[in-house]
C-alpha cells in the first residue's frame, strides 16, 4: 500500500471490506462487501470512519 513509483508518488492499490454497520446514507447494509478497485495511500485523514473489516488487499485475502 505504501509503495512509491519512480516519481515518488504512492502506487495505487485495491481493497475490499465488509461493512459492519448499516450506512447512514442508506447505501450499504451490514455484511455487504464493498470493493475499491483504485485507491491511493494518503497522509490526509478522512473526517468520517465507517465500521468495517478489510478482507482483501490487491486481490489477496488477508482475513480468514
Amino acid at each position: 500500500m505504501q509503495q512509491k513509483d519512480d516519481r515518488g508518488r504512492y502506487k495505487m492499490f485495491s481493497f475490499s471490506y465488509v461493512r459492519l454497520n448499516e450506512s447512514r446514507e442508506g447505501n450499504g447494509s451490514p455484511g455487504s462487501i464493498e470493493d475499491y478497485e483504485v485507491a491511493y495511500f494518503s497522509s490526509i485523514l478522512p473526517r468520517k470512519f465507517i465500521r468495517c473489516m478489510i478482507i482483501r488487499i490487491n486481490g489477496k485475502k488477508i482475513y480468514a
